[in-house]
């Protein structure tokens, strides 16, 4: 693999963890791992980290909180590109899930600190079974055969990379497109808020029927069945 200062790993705690810590000495880097002891999704929930699946960081050094939220929507359509390359259409399922029908494909977290931003991207890629209560699934159990996890890591580094110099504005529309339509609530600012998803708004609120949210501040968001 051909990425800029990559780091792999057969097991580690956390991706974001190491990649937190080389950027004390770079730019920017690549962490993968076989496996995570502690893998970690949005606002601390476990990641399931068996073998078989992609655990890759990418670290930026010294960037904003603008370039962050970007970040969330970029790296999304980035993963749902580089998955129609192998003929599977997912979807994005608000704010930071990617889903193929009504399964857990992919999860993806930004994190900050001190104006470093780590990209995590938890990708199920080989794995064929999965705990009974976890709703998931993996590009094996779509497609019934094994890939390649170092190539799909390249291509989903080498898209990021074009999309985060690309219009902004052409990425937004295409992330919406995308968007895994739904009735949903969800928790903000300690109220619980519901109604249809319309698309995420260039100010990054999440338009739903009932209103705008910013969706960095809202928490655990349910589809209404």
């Amino acid at each position: 693999m051909s990425l800029k200062n990559l780091f792999e790993f057969d097991i580690l705690d956390s991706t974001q963890d190491k990649a937190f810590e080389l950027l004390k000495n770079y730019n920017e880097v690549v962490v993968i791992a076989q496996r995570m002891l502690k893998g970690r999704g949005r606002y601390g929930n476990k990641w399931i980290s068996d073998i078989g699946g992609l655990y890759m960081s990418i670290g930026f050094k010294d960037k904003d909180i603008e370039f962050s939220k970007r970040l969330l929507i970029i790296s999304s359509i980035a993963v749902l590109d580089i998955l129609k390359d192998y003929e599977i259409e997912a979807k994005v399922k608000i704010p930071n899930d990617i889903y193929y029908q009504d399964k857990k494909l992919c999860g993806i977290l930004i994190e900050i600190k001190d104006r470093d931003v780590v990209l995590g991207i938890g990708l199920n890629i080989n794995q064929s079974h999965f705990p009974l209560e976890i709703k998931a699934t993996s590009m094996f159990l779509i497609k019934n055969k094994n890939f390649n996890i170092k190539e799909i890591a390249q291509k989903i580094y080498n898209k990021l990379k074009i999309l985060i110099n690309a219009d902004f504005k052409f990425v937004l529309e295409s992330y919406n497109k995308q968007i895994k339509a739904s009735l949903v609530e969800f928790e903000y600012n300690g109220n619980l808020i519901k109604g249809e998803i319309l698309g995420i708004s260039e100010n990054f609120e999440i338009v739903l029927s009932s209103g705008k949210f910013d969706m960095f501040y809202i928490r655990e968001v349910k589809e209404i069945l």
